[in-house]
């Protein structure tokens, strides 16, 4: 077997493959169809084949099992969830998999090229000189909150509505294991413990989806970045402690609001408040773009409920 830094492996039914990169770790789920969960950068992509092909050859053929990735399931159509698809679907010729937004989104070309800017500008972060591009994928598929994807006989993802962090995300529940792949919904959670809110879209749907995941039994969480929790207790505590940290940032950006009104300026104290030291650093126009998202989020909400207290936003 592959050094457990390499290759982890979860779940009693369907083995959960955890494929290590420092910060975008892969997950493939095994079955008679064998499944990545999001892509990953541009950055990455070559890499994360090889990756994948150790991974695969490693764990060896099981059943019906075969080698090779069938489907790709993306939580969200965000650059660093996205950035590989197009150059792993060229090899691997997968269906790609996401919500009804995701795929309209992924049919735009103007999404397209955004996508791939932003990948191109955490190339240039990393002077990572490839040239791996991100274009348009084919194969799409839209799924909606309450369907079922089965892996084998025994094994399926349900699809789970998680918006809030974006309009087009969604969730993957694993079961019986009870395995979350989540994306970004329940927030991001960083190597030292802290937990980062990332509502970019709506702040009432982020806190309504966190709540949806609450509800459920869950196992183990495979965050797209730097973690994977397992332990149902532990699950448990950590979307109690994501929902009250949801909270506490709302609070902040409320106390700010009644200050200043230019959400750029807002952002960028965000930015030093929320993010002065992170393992997850992008292209710095991503970051902003994001905090400023959150920001618009919980001020239009707040001008709905309150009428024109935030009028001149």
């Amino acid at each position: 077997m592959a050094n457990i830094k390499e290759i982890e492996i979860f779940g009693k039914h369907a083995p959960v493959l955890r494929i290590y990169d420092k910060l975008f770790p892969l997950y493939i789920v095994k079955g008679e169809k064998n499944f990545l969960i999001d892509s990953g950068v541009t950055a990455r992509a070559e890499l994360f084949h090889e990756r994948i092909e150790k991974a695969l050859k490693e764990t060896g053929p099981s059943g019906n099992q075969r080698q090779r990735i069938d489907t790709l399931l993306l939580t969200h159509t965000h650059w660093d969830h996205t950035g590989a698809a197009y150059y792993l679907q060229q090899i691997y010729g997968f269906n790609v998999m996401a919500s009804r937004r995701g795929v309209e989104l992924l049919q735009k070309q103007k999404v397209v090229g955004f996508i791939d800017r932003l990948n191109r500008d955490y190339k240039t972060m990393l002077q990572e000189v490839s040239d791996v591009r991100f274009d348009r994928l084919d194969k799409l598929e839209a799924v909606s909150g309450g369907d079922t994807i089965r892996v084998d006989a025994e094994n399926y993802f349900e699809v789970i509505e998680t918006p809030g962090h974006t309009k087009c995300a969604v969730s993957y529940l694993l079961r019986p294991d009870n395995v979350l792949f989540m994306g970004d919904s329940a927030g991001l959670l960083e190597k030292d413990g802290a937990i980062k809110p990332i509502f970019l879209s709506s702040y009432s749907e982020y806190e309504d989806s966190l709540r949806k995941l609450m509800s459920l039994e869950v196992e183990a969480m495979a965050f797209p970045h730097n973690r994977f929790l397992a332990g149902k207790d532990k699950v448990k505590k950590y979307l109690r402690d994501s929902f009250a940290r949801t909270q506490e940032v709302k609070e902040e950006i409320l106390k700010i609001l009644k200050d200043e009104k230019d959400t750029a300026k807002i952002a960028e104290t965000l930015y030093r408040q929320e993010f002065p030291i992170t393992s997850i650093m992008g292209p710095k126009e991503a970051m902003m773009i994001n905090l400023e998202a959150m920001v618009k989020a919980v001020a239009h909400e707040v001008r709905n409920d309150r009428g024109s207290f935030y009028s001149t936003l």
